[in-house]
């Protein structure tokens, strides 16, 4: 018999400066939307989550100054915890990000969120961030749910 996995990560969301704003525009704000959830995950079977999924993928907020760059930048993690200690692998691939200026899930520009990803915020100030993941559970998984921290960190470029 399969034990049974479920596992989500919190959002922690930064904006770099808080409450500084861009050459004396609006102040940054970034505001998680959505959890990135991987739901059951059975022992031994990867799921991955695509950063497309309406449901299950993370889903972050971006307010600003209007047409002013940004630069985002992610601190993953590699294990979720569990149950008395436990730990499972969760891995993020080089397209498990998307950003998108019309805060649409289904128009987004996929990057790596391993590396620092620029550009800029749309003519009201605003785009979303979506995120995927894949959990990789071991085969001898302990049962019971298990979670992580992901930070996205959203700073003004120069």
């Amino acid at each position: 018999m399969l034990r049974r996995c479920s596992w989500f990560a919190a959002a922690l969301v930064a904006a770099l400066g808080g409450a500084l704003a861009a050459q004396g525009g609006r102040p940054l704000r970034v505001d998680g939307v959505r959890e990135l959830s991987f739901g059951t995950v059975l022992p031994g079977i990867p799921r991955q989550v695509l950063r497309t999924d309406p449901v299950a993928s993370g889903e972050f907020q971006i307010r600003g100054e209007k047409f002013n760059p940004v630069e985002l930048t992610f601190a993953l993690p590699t294990l979720m915890t569990g149950p008395a200690g436990a730990s499972m692998p969760v891995l993020f691939g080089g397209n498990d990000a998307g950003y998108s200026v019309t805060q649409s899930i289904a128009s987004q520009v996929g990057f790596d969120p391993s590396q620092p990803f620029q550009s800029q915020l749309d003519k009201d100030g605003r785009a979303s961030v979506f995120l995927g993941g894949t959990a990789n559970p071991m085969a001898s998984q302990r049962s019971g749910s298990y979670s992580g921290t992901v930070t996205l960190t959203v700073a003004y470029l120069p």
